[in-house]
């Protein structure tokens, strides 16, 4: 295994599926604003970057892990960002969801560097990352996808070429759609029956026993059973307040997408100003 894979923002996503990487015997550089979280790659035997730039200078591919479009758009084109250090020929892989016309236009920006720039969603949750089973969603480039990116890629995951590039992160937003919409419905369901006095235990029952309860939304029904405070404290809330954020911002990619092509969406636009809600937590009551 010769050639080196960079990987930039080292979050909820973006660790599992960076130490996925080392775990699998990949020579490795990490990079990420929290030095804490570069801390514990190289524990794992991972190399730390000094900045996006030098990632790249360092690595024969590069995958971006970022939280929205500007932090992608800096990462990638930023006075310390990727393109300030990739050699020609060098693969970048954004698995950040973002809008896909955002990485068709990074795609066009990189090729005049002679960089690869595509698009690959990652879905599935932690839990697939950790295990390597995520569906990676990828917009093919032009000429397809390089063999050192497709080797970190096929270890991370299941690869599905969606068509060309910006398609794959259509397909992620796609399905993230499907999940933010179940975990409403399940959010919903639980509501009612927990009102009339409903076993939860039953309620998950009915669900397997239909068949309506994948294995995310399954991730996701204990927090439906804890009681908002809980849910507000210490680190856990904040990282539950930052998987909100998340979503809302996902879906708004989706609402744009709809108004882009002539179909308004509410039912998603419902969704994205309800996730708080969805997830349990109770506004603050409005002044009087």
């Amino acid at each position: 295994m010769t050639a080196r894979i960079g990987f930039i923002g080292l979050g909820a996503m973006g660790a599992p599926i960076a130490s996925r990487l080392v775990a699998t015997g990949h020579d490795v550089v990490v990079f990420d604003l929290s030095t804490e979280a570069v801390a514990k790659l190289v524990s794992e035997g991972a190399e730390a970057g000094e900045s996006a730039a030098d990632v790249a200078r360092k690595c024969d591919h590069v995958g971006v892990c970022v939280p929205t479009d500007v932090h992608v758009v800096d990462v990638v084109t930023g006075d310390n960002g990727i393109l300030v250090g990739a050699a020609q020929e060098t693969s970048i892989a954004i698995h950040s969801t973002v809008h896909p016309d955002t990485v068709r236009d990074l795609c066009a920006l990189a090729d005049e560097s002679e960089v690869i720039l595509f698009d690959a969603g990652v879905a599935g949750g932690k839990q697939a990352a950790e295990a390597g089973t995520l569906a990676i969603t990828v917009g093919v480039p032009v000429g397809g996808i390089p063999d050192r990116a497709k080797e970190a890629l096929d270890a991370c995951g299941t690869v599905i070429e969606a068509g060309t590039v910006g398609t794959g992160m259509a397909l992620k937003v796609g399905l993230n759609v499907m999940t933010y919409l179940q975990q409403a419905a399940a959010s919903a369901s639980y509501q009612v029956a927990m009102q009339e006095g409903v076993d939860c235990h039953k309620l998950i029952e009915a669900w397997r026993h239909l068949g309506m309860l994948g294995s995310l939304t399954e991730q996701f029904f204990p927090l439906l059973t804890m009681d908002s405070d809980s849910k507000l404290k210490g680190e856990f809330g904040q990282m539950l307040q930052r998987m909100i954020a998340l979503a809302e911002k996902d879906l708004d990619v989706a609402s744009h997408i709809g108004l882009e092509s002539g179909r308004p969406m509410p039912v998603v636009e419902a969704t994205r100003d309800a996730m708080q809600l969805i997830y349990g937590i109770t506004p603050p009551a409005s002044p009087t």
